[in-house]
């Protein structure tokens, strides 16, 4: 029998943060993202959590204005961006319906990407 093996990985890992990039204008980036709630389906998904004393749209704004950004990206947009208050940590993700529109939900410790903690 053939030895089975997992191909190599050709992306970067997911949840860590990357450099943006040269050229990027992180403020217009920041200032074209949109956020989009996102409703689970079951009660065990991740949700979102934390101060509602600012809008996810304004930890999203925040997250990509000051580039805790992750890769890859996709129609000029990074795939991940986070928030760090504290304790707690929203990931925004694309949503892949329309360029620079982000869904986000609060993250375990444990899945808190390199270069946050």
């Amino acid at each position: 029998m053939p030895e089975v093996r997992a191909p190599e990985r050709r992306r970067e890992q997911r949840r860590s943060v990357a450099e943006p990039g040269a050229g990027t204008n992180r403020r217009e980036l920041a200032d074209t993202a949109r956020f989009t709630e996102w409703r689970p389906a079951t009660p065990d998904a991740l949700s979102w959590e934390g101060p509602q004393e600012q809008a996810p749209a304004e930890l999203l704004r925040a997250a990509l204005a000051e580039g805790r950004i992750g890769h890859p990206w996709a129609h000029g947009f990074p795939r991940y961006a986070w928030h760090r208050d504290g304790d707690v940590v929203h990931e925004f993700r694309l949503t892949g319906r329309a360029p620079g529109e982000y869904t986000g939900y609060t993250l375990h410790p444990s899945e808190w990407p390199e270069g946050i903690a």
